[in-house]
């Protein structure tokens, strides 16, 4: 597993000069910028896209046939993609706390605090759509797929939110809501991305 952890953070250092770039970007954001909501958002969600792109270079020049000739099982291969996308995640999240933090930008309320942990569950979401249909359709068909599941969860999501609006629930209820549905997601998503991997022909 550690083996693992090592592959995907080489994968992450391949693409420093597009990270440099977002960290600058968010830094210049929480310097310039009076309201940190945009930027508490989205340079976690950019960093859980690099999970993405380590399933990318495995796939290349048949990499499981290699990977798979290690002593790592295909479960674990699955469970380290869910928790490296999961540190990406929150790891995120901690940084820009800790730069918040250094350019005095601290909020005076949990309304934003609360916000990124909403978005960040919608993250976990959108990752537990898009990792098992990653592992099942490969890079070319993935893309398709990704299209249409993405329209029909947005289309949900949409109609989620009327309902849920018009209940009149408060913040924090919102929030009880996005963490159990991120839960349930991440493990069917990790249930049935194990079961793909298990099924999957190198």
């Amino acid at each position: 597993m550690k083996g693992l952890w090592i592959k995907d953070l080489q994968y992450v250092y391949l693409q420093k000069n597009f990270f440099i770039i977002i960290v600058l970007l968010s830094i210049g954001s929480l310097f310039w910028s009076e309201d940190a909501s945009f930027i508490l958002t989205f340079f976690p969600a950019i960093l859980s896209f690099f999970t993405q792109s380590s399933i990318g270079y495995d796939e290349l020049d048949h990499g499981y046939t290699f990977l798979f000739t290690l002593p790592i099982s295909r479960k674990d291969y699955v469970v380290e993609k869910y928790r490296f996308m999961l540190a990406l995640l929150w790891g995120g999240c901690l940084l820009i706390d800790v730069w918040m933090i250094l350019l005095g930008k601290v909020p005076n309320t949990t309304d934003t605090y609360g916000n990124m942990i909403m978005i960040a569950c919608s993250m976990v979401l959108v990752q537990s759509i898009l990792i098992p249909i990653r592992l099942k359709f490969g890079m070319e068909k993935s893309r398709i797929v990704m299209f249409l599941v993405f329209g029909g969860f947005f289309l949900l999501i949409t109609k989620l939110t009327k309902v849920f609006s018009s209940m009149h629930l408060s913040d924090f209820v919102w929030l009880g809501i996005f963490l159990f549905l991120s839960v349930i997601g991440y493990g069917i998503s990790r249930f049935f991305s194990i079961q793909i991997m298990n099924k999957k022909e190198f």
